[in-house]
């Protein structure tokens, strides 16, 4: 008989949800019966574009928190999963507490971001909950050392593993796509992510205003929802290039189911956030060779990046500092990472 899997996914697509869909596909189908349970949501990007047509789905409503509780532990009771596997810590938390309706069920959390990133709330609701998994994710050394130290998480329950990138997927949607960007002889730099603050998109347009000064011949692309949050930081991102003067050429390119073009045909990938759990892109912008710009805003960002070879690294939001790497990433030219993530197998064995 096949072990059963749900996991639960926030329908957008966020770095999060690409690993949960990565993960989930590459369970073997002679021995897994793969769901995925998709929680609605207001955003205009959807991860049915990444998930296989041979795997299943159910869509779950998003009535409010005690409402979609009620609503996840319906899906529990009625599939009775051998495994519950979910990354993204506003499900992570409820599936955890829900963890008594499905006594036989082995839960699975990835961890999406660091401990201090959350308000007080969630590291409390964070510290009564997390205990209950029988595996907890941590995407970097870091991350796991929190868990342990912060989040009294027994060690023997923190499997580290960095982030896998789905390499197939990315050289499938790049099979016969052309350059997107106009061959004008002007330089591009790329940004891919929903428009929130973590992103950091603020600092990205005070740092390409100083470009700009420097070097007249170049352009910012965006790529991400814009209408996140009900559209009021894309909004205030496009104020804040036009008082600057370089509305013309900051480009909101939107969702793009296939960011892959944008970021392999810059001239330079440019990473801006407040902080990040692992970041995906920037590892995919190096693995299809183009050079970064990015801030050090979480410890491993000195281990992705080879400062000076695969890219420039700033200060954590020091715009001058970044500002500075942008300019000298446009002088590398195509690179080659040295990076190692784990294997996409490392992951697929906590499931057996």
């Amino acid at each position: 008989m096949k072990h059963k899997v749900l996991l639960f996914v926030q329908d957008g697509v966020g770095g999060a949800e690409r690993m949960s869909v990565l993960i989930g596909k590459s369970l073997k189908r002679d021995y897994y019966s793969v769901c995925f349970c998709l929680i609605q949501s207001s955003v205009k990007s959807t991860i049915k574009d990444f998930i296989p047509d041979d795997i299943r789905s159910v869509s779950i409503h998003n009535g409010g928190a005690f409402s979609l509780m009620l609503n996840m532990a319906r899906v529990l009771i009625k599939e009775k999963p051998d495994v519950v596997f979910s990354s993204v810590f506003n499900l992570s938390n409820k599936l955890l507490l829900l963890k008594w309706i499905v006594p036989h069920s082995r839960f699975i959390i990835r961890c999406d971001n660091y401990i201090y990133t959350y308000n007080e709330k969630q590291q409390k609701i964070l510290r009564k909950t997390y205990h209950k998994a029988d595996i907890l994710i941590a995407q970097t050394e870091e991350m796991g050392d929190e868990l342990i130290e912060q989040a009294g998480v027994p060690a023997a329950k923190v499997k580290v593993l960095h982030n896998p990138i789905d390499k197939s997927l990315i050289d499938k949607k790049l099979f016969g796509k052309i350059n997107p960007y106009s061959e004008n002889g002007r330089k591009h730099f790329v940004a891919v992510g929903r428009f929130n603050k973590q992103k950091g998109f603020d600092y990205l347009i005070d740092a390409f205003v100083k470009v700009y000064k420097m070097h007249q011949g170049v352009d910012l692309h965006i790529v991400g929802d814009t209408t996140t949050g009900g559209g009021e930081v894309a909004k205030a991102i496009r104020i804040a290039a036009e008082k600057a003067g370089v509305g013309d050429l900051v480009h909101f390119d939107g969702y793009q189911d296939n960011p892959y073009p944008y970021i392999k045909y810059a001239d330079s990938f440019v990473l801006s956030s407040r902080w990040e759990g692992l970041p995906n892109v920037l590892i995919e912008a190096l693995y299809l060779g183009t050079p970064v710009a990015a801030f050090k805003c979480i410890p491993i960002i000195e281990r992705i990046v080879d400062d000076g070879v695969t890219g420039f690294l700033a200060e954590k939001e020091n715009v001058d500092d970044l500002s500075t790497a942008m300019l000298d990433s446009l002088k590398l030219g195509r690179v080659v990472s040295s990076y190692k993530s784990a294997s996409i197998d490392d992951f697929v064995e906590l499931f057996d």
